[in-house]
């Protein structure tokens, strides 16, 4: 009988206990022995559960102890603290333990595989990005030895549901926000999606699987959605562009290096087609070319099932043992154009600054808000600014009002 241990009852702890309870006998089977939830340990004990639950219940670390002992733990409170001192006891302890907690993997998951691996056991994080898609496991698995040049993929699901609504149906940002509220995209303080923390974690753990050492935080740089305007959106559309928050992570000459960004896709990019909460995931390299996951990238049920899977992998590939700074290619910037957006107010500063920096501008667009400007990339600028990904010469030419008000300079 193999017992578990469980901190956190929310909506993802909960999942793992119901997902544990349905696939008994599946588990049995794989394994070789069954599974047990002996007790959880959560931070409010009167709190209203639906889940009926047979294990000891208990806000008690102490009492949380003497139910042990463990032979795995999953963590599911979020955070850094306590999950970092929780997680930490165990692994020294030598108990594995399985998270799906994205900001600890990030900013600790190093420290935390190194207490792993001095003590004999592991620390699984599957569900840490992308919720369904089992990424962090093909990664140590199948792909082991394959070399990787470039990861890029939407991570957030809720500013994904945001711009898609803002695309298909004409609504606004501030609409949107509203509505992936009252869904349960957003939370209260949606901080952590918008201004792309939730997608910067992401992509930092996906970093340390594709090319072999965890990354340091200042080579990523971040910018969320929150500055972007209504009409950005609208005017990329007109010309056949669909604005996604992309995370891309590659192996330069000395570093691992990426961003988490707003950026316009062609039609051509297989990420464009990724829709609502749904996350999708590339992944390129020479031996592989392009390899594209898409699934759910949030819920309950798809977080749980990830956590119970990672469970289930790491118990048959125990021997396993992955080398690190595994052989990878290097890789770099797969965009060549910026779409900057300026106000009419901002027109002359922007002649002036392409002409000093001596910027080539592809093609212009109109709209009664301001205007948007192709151009070749630059590392700085003054205004608005999004990478593009794709070839610009497939756009199309509005047809109406908001057709070029001056041509290619």
């Amino acid at each position: 009988m193999k017992r578990i241990g469980l901190i956190g009852f929310g909506t993802v702890g909960s999942g793992v206990y119901e997902r544990l309870n349905q696939s008994k006998e599946e588990i049995h089977q794989v394994l070789g022995e069954k599974v047990e939830v002996a007790a959880i340990l959560v931070k409010d004990r009167q709190k209203k559960r639906t889940v009926h639950v047979d294990a000891l219940v208990t806000t008690n670390w102490e009492q949380f102890l003497e139910a042990g002992p463990y032979d795995l733990v999953f963590e599911a409170i979020g955070g850094i603290e306590p999950a970092l001192t929780y997680t930490k006891y165990w692994l020294e302890k030598g108990i594995p333990v399985i998270t799906a907690n994205k900001k600890l993997v990030a900013e600790k998951g190093e420290y935390l595989e190194k207490a792993a691996q001095v003590n004999s056991t592991y620390y699984g994080y599957e569900a840490a990005v992308a919720g369904g898609i089992p990424i962090i496991n093909a990664l140590k698995g199948t792909l082991a030895t394959t070399a990787i040049s470039r990861v890029s993929g939407i991570l957030n699901g809720t500013t994904n549901y945001m711009l898609t609504e803002m695309i298909e149906k004409n609504r606004s940002f501030a609409d949107v926000l509203i509505e992936a509220q009252q869904l349960g995209y957003a939370e209260a303080d949606p901080t952590d999606d918008l201004e792309g923390y939730d997608a910067w974690y992401k992509i930092r753990i996906l970093s340390r699987l594709c090319f072999g050492y965890w990354p340091q935080a200042e080579d990523f740089s971040k910018k969320g959605v929150s500055a972007m305007m209504d009409w950005h959106v609208e005017v990329g559309e007109r010309i056949g562009f669909k604005i996604k928050l992309i995370a891309e992570a590659w192996l330069g000459d000395k570093n691992v290096a990426g961003r988490v960004s707003p950026a316009f896709l062609t039609q051509t990019e297989p990420l464009t087609s990724v829709r609502g909460v749904t996350n999708g995931i590339s992944l390129e390299g020479n031996s592989i070319n392009q390899l594209l996951f898409i699934g759910p990238g949030a819920g309950k049920e798809a977080t749980a099932n990830s956590m119970v899977e990672d469970l289930i992998f790491h118990e048959r590939t125990k021997n396993f043992k992955k080398a690190e700074g595994r052989n990878a290619s290097y890789g770099n910037e797969t965009f060549t154009h910026s779409f900057v957006f300026l106000t009419h107010e901002q027109r002359d500063q922007a002649l002036q600054w392409v002409k000093d920096h001596q910027i080539s501008v592809l093609d212009t667009f109109s709209h009664h808000e301001g205007e948007g400007w192709i151009i070749e990339h630059t590392e700085e600028s003054p205004f608005e600014s999004y990478p593009i990904y794709g070839d610009v010469s497939t756009r199309k030419r509005p047809q109406t009002a908001y057709s070029a008000q001056f041509g290619t300079f």
